[in-house]
């Protein structure tokens, strides 16, 4: 392992798993202040927000296919190639940003066609609303973060969004709960306050962004623009494919019984952190590959130090996660049987069998990126979570009768797949990374 380029990817993945990690904070903020409205406002909000998820994972993967490109130009000094993919960028922005905000607006009508509750679908018409509003300026963040990244600058993002977190939590008291005088607007009042951190936080980072000399743009070309989509859309398939088959868990897991799914919510709370990880070193293994000429050595030392990271990180989560499976399961199923409690345990179990495995494919798949090999790693994220694991829950619950043990294992055993095909493919990626 080269000891500089192994600081270097770990300065640049630890404030992007800082930020993964505090993105999930203004989660559990907008759930823990929602939950004081009743189970229904909870539920609804949930539904809402599921739905939201899945278009802004398109959006957001789409302009990922930016991030390779201008880490490149950066590296190279291209300020020309610059100016043309920051019109580019906002190009993309601008093509997802529309048609997604009509979409969204649309959804009380697409979750009654689906058959959710009227009640459900009432309640939350406000929230996913505004949150249909807030995609846009979201949006916008999106691109500047990947801009960011690729120059490496990511500890600015980090500082903006740990300022995001309280001001998240004080908007939702003004307007959930109509403090200071203003009116009460419930949980659509969580929506609201959403949207006003976006617009902000799209302020700072484009005044951020200004001050890193990150500015200024041209014309740019229609291919700068296909290119952007042909490598961002493989990415966006490959993340709702992953997305999809922890949010189909849930709801199966639901559907079984009390015990599965009290086991099933401590497993994917502590897969939410570990994710964060994966995100942190993939982002940062992109960018630093992607700085560098692909014949040069110190190619093969950004992959090969990026790849002895990833195991390293595999090791530690899974050493962590048996360490604290007993402690955490008690803890946080205190008030549910011990059955309950043991089969958290054996879940966070087979989660950890995941987490040795899943580094090493996050970074593997960061690398081929970096080399816009990216359709190749959306269809190993499709075998692994959709052609492996979705007919092994099936298998494991329903034939077997293991219950959310088996759907777990099941998981563990697509991201392993998952993470052996990135792993194999960056091994016979050809010297230039031409091959796709």
């Amino acid at each position: 392992m080269n000891k500089s380029e192994a600081g270097a990817i770990l300065r640049l993945a630890a404030p992007l798993t800082g930020l993964a990690l505090v993105n999930m904070a203004m989660s559990v903020t907008d759930t823990m202040m929602t939950a004081a409205f009743g189970m229904e406002a909870l539920a609804a909000v949930a539904v809402a927000s599921d739905f939201y998820s899945i278009f802004f994972y398109l959006a957001i993967g789409c302009i990922g296919g930016l991030g390779p490109l201008y880490a490149a130009a950066h590296a190279a000094g291209d300020t020309g190639r610059l100016a043309r993919l920051r019109t580019a960028g906002a190009i993309v922005w601008i093509v997802l940003a529309i048609p997604i905000c009509f979409l969204l607006w649309q959804t009380p009508l697409f979750l009654s066609l689906l058959g959710i509750e009227p009640g459900l679908v009432e309640a939350g018409t406000g929230y996913v609303r505004a949150m249909a509003l807030t995609l846009v300026p979201m949006l916008a963040v999106g691109v500047l973060r990947t801009r960011l990244t690729a120059i490496e600058r990511p500890g600015v993002m980090l500082r903006i969004t740990l300022c995001a977190v309280p001001l998240n939590g004080f908007f939702n008291y003004l307007f959930m709960y109509g403090a200071l005088g203003l009116p009460e607007f419930g949980v659509t009042g969580a929506g609201v306050s959403s949207l006003l951190v976006g617009l902000l936080t799209l302020a700072a980072l484009s005044w951020e962004t200004r001050r890193a000399g990150d500015s200024g743009a041209r014309w740019a070309d229609r291919g700068d623009v296909v290119e952007i989509f042909r490598i961002g859309v493989p990415i966006a398939v490959a993340t709702l494919a992953e997305v999809g088959i922890y949010l189909g868990a849930t709801i199966y897991a639901a559907s079984l019984s009390v015990t599965d799914a009290a086991a099933h919510s401590v497993a994917i709370r502590l897969a939410g952190i570990g994710y964060t990880f994966y995100f942190g070193l993939q982002q940062a293994a992109m960018t630093r590959l992607a700085r560098v000429d692909p014949m040069s050595d110190r190619a093969n030392e950004v992959k090969n130090t990026a790849m002895l990271l990833g195991v390293a990180i595999g090791v530690s989560l899974c050493v962590t996660l048996l360490t604290v499976a007993s402690p955490v399961a008690h803890y946080m199923l205190q008030s549910s049987t011990p059955a309950a409690v043991s089969v958290a345990i054996a879940v966070i179990g087979a989660l950890a069998m995941a987490e040795f495995f899943g580094p090493a494919g996050a970074g593997a798949a960061g690398l081929l990126r970096a080399r816009k090999v990216t359709r190749p790693v959306m269809i190993y994220s499709l075998i692994g979570n959709w052609g492996v694991a979705a007919p092994l829950i099936g298998i494991s619950t329903i034939v077997f009768d293991m219950g959310v043990i088996g759907i777990w294992i099941s998981m563990a055993t697509g991201t392993i797949v998952y993470s052996g095909l990135c792993v194999l493919a960056l091994r016979n990626l050809p010297a230039n990374g031409a091959a796709e």
